[in-house]
This record gives C-alpha cells, sequence and structure tokens, in this order.
C-alpha cells in the first residue's frame, strides 16, 4: 500500500481542492435549500389564502352562517390540509386588546394566539402585503405552524394555520438527499482530482527521480516530455537542457583537467630525467649548465602554461562593465607590435606595421593587448628565419578590422576545427621546439567572443596564415 506523503505537492494541491470544492458545494447546497424551502413556504402560504378566502366567502354568502360554522364547513372541505382557523375580534377603541376568539373545535383554548401588536397590524394590511408568521405552539404539535392573518370586516381577523410536519419532512428529506448526494459526488470529485492532480505532476516525480540518478559521473539520463506544451513540459524541457549543459561542461572539465595534467607533467619529467641523470655521477660545469638551461626553459613553459591558466579562470569572473572602454585599436596594436620587433629581429624576421590605420572599438585594453600579443606571438613563432609578419588595423563604416598574416609554416585544413581548442597542438613533436602550450589560440578565441568580434583564419601550409578579427561597431 502506497505511503501517503502528508507534505507532497500533490497532497496539498488534492487538499486545496477538496477544500474549495466543499465550500462551492456547501454553497451551492445552501442557495439550493433555502430556493427550496422559500417554494414549500410560498406554496403553504398560497394554501393558507385559499383557505381564509374561502371561509370569509361561505360565512357572507350564507346568511344566517357564523363564523363557528363557517370555521367547521372550512376545516371539513380542506380536511387533507388539517388546517387551524379561528375568528379573533379586536377591540374597536380604546387599548389594544382581543375581545373575543371563535376557534375550531381543534384548537384548545389559549392557543394559537399571536401578538396583539400583529392582530392590529394585519388589519390594517391589504391584498399584497399579508402577515404570515410562523408560530410555535406546543399545544398545537411538535412542528410549528405557518400562520395567516386575513383581515376581515371590521377589526377582526380570520387566523388560519397549517402545520408544517409536511413541509419539515421535505426538506429533512431533501437535506438528507443533497447530503448523501453531495457527499458521494465530494468523494468522487476527491478521488478524480487526486488522480488528475498525480497524472499532472507525475513529471516532476519523474525529474526528481532523474535528479537522483544524475551524478558527475552519469549524466546520460533525460525526461520524456512527450510533446507537452503546457508548464510542465516547459520544466523538463528546461531541465533536460540543464543536464545536457552540465553534461557538456562536466565533460569539458575532464578534457580540461586531462590536458593540464598532461601538459605539465611533460615539463616535470623532462626536469625530473634530466636531474636525475645530472645527478648519476660527476658532471662537468658545461653539462651542469646544460642540464640547468633546460630546467629553466621548461620550467618557464610551466609558468607560462599555469599563467594561460589562471588567466581563463579568472576570465569566468569577469565583470562585463570591463568591457565597455573605447579603446582605440591602432594604438594598442602599435605598442604590441613595437614590443616583438626585438624578436622577431633575433629569429631574422621583418615586422611591418605600415598598415596600422585609427580605429576605435569597445572594449577592455588590457585583454586586446594579450590577444594581439598572442597572435603575434604565434605569427613569430612559426614563421620560419627570413619570413615577414605583416599588422594591419583599418576602421570602415563604423567597424574595426585586426589583420595579421604571416609567411609561416601554415596549418593543416583537417586542424583548422581544432585550432581554437585548448592545448590542441597541430605538430606535438614540435611544440617543444617553438614554445606552444595549445592555450594561445583559446585565449584569442575568448576574447574576440567576449567583445562581440568575429574571427576567421585564413592558412595554408607553406605559404602563411592570415587572422582576421572584425569588431562590431564601437
Amino acid at each position: 500500500m502506497r505511503k501517503i506523503h502528508f507534505q507532497s505537492l500533490t497532497f496539498k494541491l488534492t487538499r486545496w481542492y477538496i477544500l474549495f470544492l466543499s465550500i462551492t458545494l456547501f454553497l451551492a447546497g445552501l442557495f439550493l435549500y433555502q430556493g427550496f424551502k422559500d417554494r414549500l413556504f410560498n406554496e403553504t402560504d398560497k394554501i393558507l389564502l385559499e383557505i381564509a378566502d374561502e371561509t370569509n366567502e361561505i360565512w357572507r354568502e350564507k346568511r344566517g352562517v357564523g363564523w363557528k360554522e363557517a370555521i367547521d364547513q372550512s376545516e371539513a372541505r380542506y380536511s387533507k390540509t388539517a388546517p387551524f382557523i379561528q375568528y379573533v375580534e379586536l377591540q374597536e377603541k380604546d387599548e389594544k386588546r382581543i375581545q373575543a376568539v371563535t376557534r375550531s373545535d381543534k384548537i384548545p383554548e389559549g392557543a394559537f394566539l399571536a401578538g396583539i401588536d400583529c392582530y392590529y397590524k394585519a388589519d390594517r394590511a391589504n391584498i399584497d402585503d399579508m402577515v404570515y408568521r410562523t408560530l410555535e405552539d406546543r399545544a398545537l404539535g411538535s412542528f410549528p405552524v405557518r400562520t395567516l392573518l386575513f383581515p376581515v370586516r371590521g377589526p377582526n381577523i380570520l387566523q388560519v394555520g397549517i402545520s408544517l410536519q409536511d413541509t419539515y419532512g421535505d426538506l429533512n428529506r431533501m437535506l438528507a438527499l443533497m447530503i448523501l448526494a453531495g457527499g458521494l459526488f465530494l468523494l468522487l470529485a476527491s478521488v478524480g482530482g487526486g488522480i488528475i492532480i498525480n497524472r499532472a505532476l507525475r513529471p516532476v516525480k519523474n525529474v526528481v527521480r532523474t535528479a537522483r540518478k544524475i551524478s558527475a559521473e552519469n549524466l546520460s539520463h533525460r525526461i520524456e516530455a512527450k510533446n507537452r506544451g503546457d508548464e510542465i513540459g516547459e520544466l523538463v524541457e528546461t531541465f533536460n537542457d540543464m543536464i545536457i549543459r552540465l553534461e557538456r561542461a562536466v565533460k569539458k572539465i575532464r578534457q580540461f583537467s586531462g590536458d593540464v595534467s598532461h601538459e605539465l607533467r611533460t615539463p616535470l619529467t623532462i626536469i625530473r630525467g634530466e636531474v636525475e641523470v645530472l645527478l648519476r655521477k660527476e658532471r662537468t660545469r658545461e653539462e651542469y649548465v646544460g642540464t640547468l638551461d633546460s630546467v629553466l626553459e621548461e620550467s618557464q613553459r610551466m609558468e607560462k602554461i599555469i599563467d594561460n591558466l589562471l588567466f581563463l579562470s579568472r576570465t569566468e569572473g569577469l565583470d562585463r562593465c570591463t568591457l565597455n572602454q573605447t579603446v582605440l585599436l591602432d594604438e594598442v596594436t602599435a605598442g604590441v607590435a613595437g614590443s616583438r620587433v626585438r624578436t622577431a629581429e633575433e629569429k631574422n624576421l621583418e615586422i611591418r606595421t605600415e598598415g596600422i590605420r585609427p580605429a576605435r572599438v569597445k572594449g577592455s585594453p588590457e585583454l586586446l593587448e594579450r590577444m594581439i600579443a598572442n597572435l603575434l606571438d604565434n605569427a613569430i613563432r612559426y614563421t620560419p628565419a627570413g619570413g615577414r609578419v605583416t599588422v594591419t588595423v583599418e576602421g570602415t563604416e563604423g567597424t574595426a578590422r585586426l589583420v595579421i598574416s604571416d609567411t609561416g609554416i601554415g596549418i593543416p585544413e583537417e586542424a583548422h576545427p581544432k585550432i581554437f581548442d585548448r592545448f590542441y597542438v597541430v605538430d606535438p613533436s614540435r611544440s617543444k621546439e617553438t614554445g606552444g602550450t595549445g592555450l594561445g589560440l583559446s585565449i584569442v578565441k575568448w576574447i574576440a567572443d567576449s567583445h562581440g568580434a568575429d574571427i576567421q583564419i585564413n592558412s595554408r601550409p607553406g605559404i602563411g596564415t592570415t587572422v582576421t578579427i572584425i569588431f562590431p561597431p564601437a
């Protein structure tokens, strides 16, 4: 047997559903009961008026017939209704009081009397505002008596009453039927509502169950939305999209961690191997210096990798406000190019900057400087001696264009889709020789994307590489 969770959303929704349904049924039943009651009383009042009018007609039409005889004849005629009839004579002058009462034999002495003010009020009434009262008189029975005070000639009242036993009986049967039908309807509606709510929330339960199964080791679970177009379907689709994003993020983290481990392990292994070989026996000064140079080179490589990794980690929390500065792209580019002239000369390369023209962009000068530096370093690193690196900046129609081209070794076409991946190196065998870490272009791509710039690479092996970055209007 399933256990009821009183704190579950299904139980709470069902509880509120039953509560509002009960209130609705109660109000509907109340109006229905009151309407049925008013109808029964109206029918009783019509009968009372008919009896009173008939009794009055008997007394008026039949000369020599007194009120007692008229009352008896009227009682006989309406025996099925069993009315109570009496004639009340009021004092015409002086104080208000009852002068005499002519009653039916079945009415005990002193019973079936209304208040004196009611009688005098009824005496002044007309056919449209007759005085009706419901009297409680145990002498007439255990049920109240519906009474009409009918004015006749003189300050006199013909009082007619009918026991409400049958009326209350009908009302009680009606009430019992309403309670039974309402209870049964409420029970069925509650069960049906619970089933509907449970079915409606079933995808939410699937979300919970799926969420419990998900871990960093297993992000393959998905929830079936079954083409739902409601809010639950939207929740399911959002949850599935979130899992997909988490899966991609975890995959990137795993790949990133593996690449970091591999990239850092390589220089550490080299350093350890060099030192171990150095310590096996006595070495000459030149051998010690050579080994220390190798250790220094690998340490610098590790430092560069760590610096790039720290930069990439800091970019996750970058404040977008820093990208709203107005930057003179030509001045930043010229400054970076000037700082690389000496490095290029040492490698017998030429850096041409004649094509740098004024251009403005919106962004961060520090990030743009790093992006340009990475591109220039790559161009210098992969261009053989005697080659050339050309830097061009131009502003046209509100946009800015940065172009850095070289006459280097180029990039194979099959490697183009991967060159922006972290730690990707086109030729791993040459990475130690060139000093590349596979992070430079990843940083370039991120900086370009953060500035809303479009980056294009055109490269052919043996001919060279051209990198074009187009910035949006400043």
